[in-house]
């Protein structure tokens, strides 16, 4: 795969030359502070937005876990909350599958109402209309049978900042395993490469990515077999390759504890920073998840 970038040269500066920069970013992140508007994308989890900085910073943040811990779910929240425009590109769940959770979540609806027939077409129709309402600004992209190129994505997310008159936007890849293996059927540079080329390929395009959108990038990573068997939160549990956690901006893991559901029929999940460039890493965070309604919210 082909990044998107644009050609540029290491900037030489003196430090002096920097004053006016630093000056000018810290009056930007008075005025948020002031205004309660977020310099950039949120997780709308106030806890992690704290330990992040305030806000996602421009740049490859990873959410990885185990198989059935809720990380689409988790993923799509923040896409859907994140006080920006948001593009959400799929490549392992159907996008119709993804609108009826984010209609589970929006109107509080138990998502197997959603598809089991007890909700008819008008009501469904509303419950629709209602959640496309409060999320006007978020996009999916479907990568299930077709490749989403970097050059796609980035002009997709660039037409969502402009229509939205915003100065970021949120991309979301899910997940980064299977993104990056889906270049194979399109690009003949990679058809013999290995799972490992491919994903660091993949890390590396979508980092530059991040930098010519000067926006954020979340990518789900699966995580690996040692950190299945595990069950623990490991910096090093990415599945295919290093360089998942060394080009990151952050890491996030969830776990999920075993219990059943509670009465509410929600499940307890923690949630690690395991790398933060922007505050405080190794903070764990105590999470509840509710699948019926596809909602995360920190439990106090």
């Amino acid at each position: 795969m082909k990044a998107v970038m644009t050609e540029k040269i290491p900037r030489l500066t003196l430090l002096s030359d920097l004053v006016g920069e630093l000056v000018a970013d810290t009056e930007a992140a008075q005025k948020a502070l002031e205004s309660g508007k977020p310099r950039g994308p949120v997780t709308s989890l106030p806890r992690l937005d704290e330990a992040l900085g305030g806000y996602l910073a421009t740049g490859l943040h990873i959410l990885q876990a185990a198989p059935g811990a809720g990380k689409s779910a988790f993923s799509l929240q923040i896409a859907a909350m994140c006080r920006f425009p948001s593009l959400y590109i799929t490549t392992e769940m159907g996008i119709l599958e993804l609108f009826r959770r984010l209609i589970a979540r929006e109107t509080e609806t138990y998502l197997g109402k959603l598809k089991s027939g007890e909700i008819g077409a008008k009501e469904a129709m509303r419950l629709a209309l209602a959640t496309v309402e409060r999320l006007p600004c978020m996009a999916l992209l479907d990568g299930t049978n077709a490749y989403a190129s970097p050059r796609q994505i980035l002009d997709v997310a660039q037409a969502l900042k402009e229509r939205a008159k915003a100065g970021q936007v949120l991309v979301v890849i899910d997940s980064v395993q299977m993104w990056a293996k889906s270049v194979r059927g399109v690009d003949a540079d990679f058809v013999g490469a290995s799972e490992y080329e491919l994903i660091n390929a993949g890390i590396s395009a979508l980092s530059a990515l991040a930098t010519d959108l000067n926006c954020p990038v979340l990518a789900i990573s699966h995580r690996n077999r040692v950190g299945n068997k595990n069950g623990t939160a490991s910096l090093h549990s990415a599945k295919g390759s290093g360089e998942v956690e060394y080009m990151a901006e952050s890491v996030i893991d969830l776990t999920r504890k075993e219990e059943q559901p509670n009465q509410n029929g929600e499940v307890e999940v923690v949630l690690n920073l395991l790398k933060n460039r922007h505050g405080v890493p190794g903070i764990a965070i105590p999470l509840k998840f509710s699948g019926r309604i596809q909602r995360f919210q920190e439990a106090w």
